[in-house]
């Protein structure tokens, strides 16, 4: 007796994706469904909403051996946390100078630090649970520069996901400058269209050039004229850029760091000082109400020793952290308890991004309906 198919389509659904690629070659039924869109969002959600959180955090790092990236899942046994090292398309990705964007839903998003300076960089998208990966078309400012006096000063990127129009994308902002005159432009991926737009820009620097994603919008700490420090922000809806107000950090005397971090699906704002032994660090939670924006300050941490930089928030609000070492470390605000996790990485190269298994494609919709009319037909 055959099981329903809604039933085994839940059965399926529970499963983890790698288990699932290799069922899809046991029946054309199964492989069918693995690459329903309505069963990979279903999956997609049912691993979101797991209590169990070990391997949702992504490590990567340099290591002070081999000098390669290398990134790792962080796991909780019963014997404390360990490291799952995952393999890199190294036929693709250039473990030396690859740069991790981002992570959303399952994709990786990377870029290559050592062309990031030049015109045709290589951007891709990777999902190492179904080991697919694609690489993006050529960008659109690429193919439209014509003088060769415009010189590249920096170039920041960002990806993430939009869920009302379920899209993935991908954003390239590049410094110019030409003769004194510097301005910048900058350009969006969308996985639907597979293809780049241009879009309209003001004018500003990017000061932190780590994005983090958050409900549909891109941020990132930058600066505009007079060294005036504020929030970055781009609707990957609408395709338009924004800007927000830091809070306030005159009472603070001297020199500070800025970061920003996602936390139970709000933005938090990092401020730590890079001076000196001891590290004394400030976090601030954004709170919006009537379309204005205010700052609370949730913690001040510190003075730490040992510590180089802070990296990011976790999923239970602690706080993730580099110790001088190369060590990771995770800081408890609550109970000021601190734990670290030995990583054979060298000193300020540690990053941690938010990770969630899935059957997510990296292709394009349209190349992945004509797959499916190929398979029908």
């Amino acid at each position: 007796m055959a099981f329903p198919e809604y039933l085994t389509a839940d059965i399926l659904s529970r499963l983890p994706a790698k288990s699932l690629v290799r069922f899809s070659s046991v029946r054309k039924e199964w492989k069918a469904l693995i690459r329903d869109p309505h069963f990979i969002s279903q999956h997609l959600n049912l691993n979101i909403a797991k209590e169990d959180q070990s391997g949702r955090l992504l490590v990567k790092y340099r290591c002070n051996v081999t000098r390669k990236n290398v990134i790792s899942l962080l796991l909780h046994g019963t014997n404390g946390y360990m490291l799952s090292k995952l393999e890199i398309p190294s036929s693709v990705i250039d473990s030396h100078h690859s740069k991790l964007v981002g992570s959303s839903n399952g994709l990786l998003c990377f870029a290559h630090d050592k062309s990031a300076h030049l015109w045709s960089p290589m951007i891709l998208l990777w999902n190492p649970a179904i080991r697919e990966f694609s690489v993006l078309p050529d960008s659109v400012i690429d193919s439209v520069n014509d003088d060769d006096n415009v010189q590249v000063r920096g170039v920041a990127h960002g990806f993430g996901h939009h869920p009302l129009i379920d899209d993935y994308k991908v954003v390239r902002i590049v410094s110019l400058s030409c003769f004194g005159n510097a301005w910048i432009r900058a350009e969006v991926y969308s996985q639907k269209m597979d293809c780049w737009q241009e879009v309209n820009t003001f004018h500003f620097e990017i000061y932190e050039h780590s994005c983090t994603a958050l409900n549909g919008l891109l941020y990132w700490i930058a600066y505009g004229r007079g060294g005036r420090e504020f929030i970055v922000s781009f609707d990957m809806c609408d395709d338009v850029f924004g800007e927000l107000q830091l809070p306030d950090l005159s009472f603070l005397e001297t020199p500070m760091c800025t970061k920003l971090a996602e936390l139970k699906q709000s933005l938090y704002l990092i401020v730590y000082n890079f001076s000196g032994r001891q590290r004394e660090i400030y976090v601030w939670k954004m709170i919006e109400h009537d379309a204005e924006v205010f700052w609370k300050r949730e913690w001040t941490i510190g003075p730490l020793l040992g510590i180089e930089r802070p990296l990011g928030c976790g999923l239970y609000g602690e706080i993730y952290m580099e110790s001088r070492k190369g060590e990771l470390v995770l800081y408890n605000p609550s109970s000021e308890e601190a734990k670290h996790i030995p990583i054979c990485g060298l000193r300020c190269s540690l990053e941690v991004h938010f990770y969630v298994e899935s059957l997510v494609s990296t292709k394009g919709q349209h190349e992945v309906l004509q797959e499916t009319n190929k398979r029908i037909m």
